[in-house]
């Protein structure tokens, strides 16, 4: 896990869930032998988001990588269907942390699905 977010004090921690389609692009992603990821956030400069296996955190770049937010300690159930949300726990460690959690999610969903995409295009060849 981060070591920082060990080291700063919590705002604010609370029971959450990972919306389902969000934890099944991580699952997916993860299950190509990507274990982490780290990358910016399209349209939240500086923000990043580094995902480990245990945490996923919102990084300020411009306040030397502090956290902002993190979702920790996944509970994820042997037979969930990929329908259900995956129970978590949000830790907050910036007042504005509130504002950005939702579209984070979003836009980490778009960027693991992006990176699993093929870079080149499949061409299928039609015979007559």
């Amino acid at each position: 896990m981060y070591e920082r977010l060990n080291e700063l004090p919590i705002l604010d921690r609370y029971p959450s869930r990972i919306p389902a389609p969000v934890w099944n692009a991580w699952r997916r992603y993860r299950g190509r032998q990507h274990h982490e990821a780290c990358f910016g956030l399209e349209g939240l400069p500086p923000l990043s988001l580094l995902l480990e296996e245990d945490a996923w955190v919102i990084l300020d770049s411009s306040l030397y990588d502090l956290p902002i937010l993190a979702w920790t300690e996944f509970q994820e159930a042997e037979g969930r269907g990929l329908h259900e949300p995956v129970p978590c726990t949000v830790l907050h460690y910036h007042q504005g942390a509130s504002k950005v959690r939702n579209p984070v999610l979003e836009l980490m969903q778009q960027e693991l699905e992006r990176r699993m995409r093929p870079k080149t295009p499949v061409h299928l060849e039609l015979r007559r």
